[in-house]
């Protein structure tokens, strides 16, 4: 019997801003969606279990998005410019326990990350 893949939301202001994150993710198994508003990510939160989520604009715990996820097994990372076009990630949620303020990751970290979660469910 196969094991359930790892879902991913992808939140950004379009697809190909995301698609080095994609590439990896795919690569790792991963089935990922994409929503370019909070709206639109809600709308798919209420249709599908995500166990990633990953927005490149900025997200607060109080964002309607994270308030959601509710009890949910997700973990949210954000992230944040730091120099020259380079980003870092951000937690926001790890397994569904807010934890804004926790270190940071790579994109590589979190692709990386991808595969422990998916060895969890």
């Amino acid at each position: 019997m196969s094991r359930p893949g790892v879902n991913v939301l992808l939140l950004g202001e379009n697809a190909r801003g995301s698609s080095y994150l994609l590439f990896h993710l795919e690569h790792l198994g991963c089935t990922c969606s994409f929503a370019t508003s909070s709206e639109e990510a809600n709308a798919l939160i209420d249709r599908h279990a995500f166990h990633l989520i990953l927005s490149t604009k900025p997200l607060h715990e109080t964002d309607p998005l994270v308030a959601a996820l509710g009890e949910s097994d997700c973990t949210v990372f954000f992230s944040y410019p730091v120099e020259d076009g380079c980003w870092w990630w951000l937690p926001l949620m790890r397994h569904g326990k807010k934890c804004l303020g926790s270190s940071g990751s790579s994109p590589e970290g979190v692709c990386r990350s991808s595969r422990p979660i998916g060895e969890g469910i």
